[in-house]
């Protein structure tokens, strides 16, 4: 995860910053410059979302595997096994370390992961009251028609922050069941 982060994420997010809200369009506010403007920050916050997405997919399929490899629980029940049946498995072998499980940042990322794969639902409903700052760039009429017409999904934001503690749950987690 490390060497994903300082390889592959930092130096993208240094080349993909998003264009500040007073300064898309530049000085004459063009109509085709506020369309580059806005298109650019699309593929910002897309990329920060694929991030989100790797990271968490990568964590998920680790858990699995490491759970195949240490529990004597069969394989096939493990990788059809839902968050908290793997949650219970970890607590099983860990015990007490198994606590590292109900970090915020790893819970809202499992449910981040949920609402980018599916989209809206109730993975975006729980999302959202683990972490309604996602949204926050949107005012509060437009949040109202995101989740009337169901576009939860497709306008959330995740911030270079948000990353950073994904990650650090991340490592955290495997630290505190790894350790002996």
């Amino acid at each position: 995860m490390r060497e994903f982060q300082d390889k592959v994420v930092a130096p993208s997010l240094g080349r993909l910053q998003p264009i500040p809200r007073e300064l898309i369009g530049g000085q004459n506010s063009y109509l085709a410059q506020i369309a580059r403007d806005n298109s650019h920050n699309s593929l910002c916050y897309e990329i920060r979302l694929s991030f989100a997405l790797t990271i968490g997919a990568a964590f998920e399929r680790n858990l699995r595997l490491w759970l195949v490899l240490r529990s004597e629980v069969a394989a096939d029940r493990i990788e059809r096994a839902n968050r908290q049946t793997l949650f219970q498995y970890v607590r099983d072998l860990r015990g007490s370390r198994a606590a590292v499980m109900h970090d915020a940042s790893l819970l809202e990322l499992w449910e981040l992961v949920s609402v980018a794969r599916h989209g809206d639902g109730t993975a975006a409903k729980r999302l959202m009251a683990l972490n309604s700052d996602l949204w926050a760039h949107q005012d509060t009429e437009m949040q109202a028609v995101s989740e009337k017409v169901g576009l939860r999904a497709y306008s959330m934001r995740v911030q270079d922050a948000d990353l950073e503690r994904y990650f650090a749950s991340v490592v955290t987690f495997w630290e505190t069941v790894s350790s002996e």
